[in-house]
């Protein structure tokens, strides 16, 4: 049965009166580091064990705080349970793997980083007030290594020489893609006319470097957000999501150059792509059929945490060129669940599913559960994961950083908006229906502090 846009208008509630604390500031300062790289792109950032120290400090500065509505309370959810358990899978494929050392590096500096931030930032959050300031240093911290990145390094477009600096720009087009829903929320909800004309500013830089990036996947990634925005986001009017949507769009086609729509204009000719079978040795369609192929011959623990490059330098057919002093690419996944698959077997890839289902019920049962502004940032978060992992179906980002973030304000998100939905899925729907229709966008002054 179709709804008009006007029933499930959401009216805005005044947010909690939280103050910036120590937790939350440092908290930001290491998703400045962990996330957004800030140290890749200043040299005298570049200090060693910076990331454990901005860590360890941020931990202490949680365990010594004595708000309730912090620590490990709430955070037993189905996306906790499915993110720890790929970690543990993660480790045991350590002792099979073919470089033992490579994959347990990689499970120590990459997979229970991402794991423990995703438990930060959960834990850190107060109410929906902190979630909103860490969707703003999200646009922040993405649009300063834009603006660096670009200064320094962008020579045209898909300029390879982004890699040095923590992201490259296929990379960082997926991130652009899955920021602009956090975008059009906080636009939304800010009343403040130097608050909308940073995010406005924001936008348009961040829409001229994603047509520099000249990536596909983070055009199909943009176009996936724009048909959830259009179709599936409420809240706001579908008069203001088509705008916002249209101004995308021309700000792409006014942002962008020839380059960049050339090389869009390839996806309508996929058979002429070098990633077309037969095409590359090193394109996506045959790297992802030897890929299925680690799979089937590692299916349990599969070639090693972090060793899918290994694999192809070492168990790919084509790779025997090497001992005749060719060169051949030893290629990333480029698919985040076939980097699951192979690396950490079958089982690996059911909880990387696991965790993804996971993670969009529980935003969806806040959709249609909670009230005002947790309403709105669910559905934002959704819109940013859907970007992240349209995009993620190209490259290998299971463990993404950004990735546990967007898991980690979810978590959040419902850990606060708990004592609005119930413990459980009948009390919440009891609450639903308790409440009189016409004063439903309506929150009692308890409901807002527990919002």
């Amino acid at each position: 049965m179709m709804t008009s846009d006007r029933s499930y208008a959401v009216a805005p509630a005044p947010a909690e009166r939280l103050k910036w604390d120590a937790p939350l500031a440092a908290l930001s300062v290491l998703l400045f580091i962990q996330v957004w790289g800030v140290q890749s792109l200043f040299e005298t950032l570049a200090v060693p064990g910076l990331l454990s120290v901005v860590t360890v400090v941020t931990l202490l500065l949680l365990a010594l705080d004595r708000d309730p509505r912090r620590g490990v309370r709430g955070l037993n959810q189905p996306v906790v349970r499915a993110a720890v358990g790929l970690l543990l899978l993660a480790t045991l494929s350590i002792p099979g793997s073919l470089d033992p050392g490579r994959s347990l590096e990689i499970v120590l500096q990459w997979y229970l980083r991402a794991v423990l931030l995703m438990l930060l930032v959960a834990g850190a959050v107060r109410g929906v007030a902190d979630l909103q300031r860490l969707a703003w240093v999200q646009i922040a911290g993405l649009t300063l290594f834009c603006v660096v990145a670009t200064a320094r390094f962008w020579t045209g477009t898909n300029d390879k020489r982004w890699s040095p600096t923590y992201y490259d720009v296929n990379d960082l087009a997926i991130l652009i893609v899955s920021v602009l829903p956090l975008v059009l929320y906080l636009w939304r909800r800010s009343r403040a006319l130097g608050a909308r004309l940073l995010l406005t500013a924001g936008t348009v830089f961040l829409m001229m470097t994603l047509g520099r990036t000249g990536s596909r996947s983070g055009f199909l990634a943009l176009v996936a957000v724009a048909g959830y925005l259009l179709l599936w986001f409420r809240g706001v009017s579908r008069a203001k999501r088509a705008g916002a949507v249209v101004l995308v769009a021309i700000l792409l086609i006014a942002l962008a150059n020839s380059d960049y729509f050339e090389r869009i204009q390839t996806i309508l000719h996929p058979s002429a792509d070098y990633n077309w079978s037969g095409k590359s040795e090193t394109g996506r369609m045959a790297l992802w059929k030897r890929g299925i192929g680690y799979v089937i011959d590692h299916p349990v623990f599969g070639v090693g945490a972090g060793d899918y490059q290994v694999a192809e330098g070492t168990l790919a057919p084509e790779a025997r060129v090497q001992q005749y002093g060719e060169y051949f690419k030893w290629s990333a996944a480029h698919n985040s669940f076939l980097e699951v698959a192979a690396e950490i077997g079958v089982p690996g890839l059911i909880v990387f599913v696991s965790l993804l289902v996971a993670a969009f019920r529980t935003l969806s049962r806040v959709r249609r559960e909670a009230r005002g502004e947790a309403v709105l940032l669910a559905q934002a978060l959704i819109g940013s994961l859907i970007g992240f992992e349209v995009g993620a179906m190209f490259f290998a980002k299971a463990f993404a950083m950004y990735f546990y973030l967007l898991l980690g304000m979810s978590v959040g998100l419902a850990k606060v908006a708990s004592p609005v939905l119930g413990t459980a899925r009948p009390a919440g729907r009891a609450l639903r229906r308790s409440v009189p229709a016409p004063n439903r966008g309506a929150l009692t002054a308890g409901q807002r502090e527990l919002a």
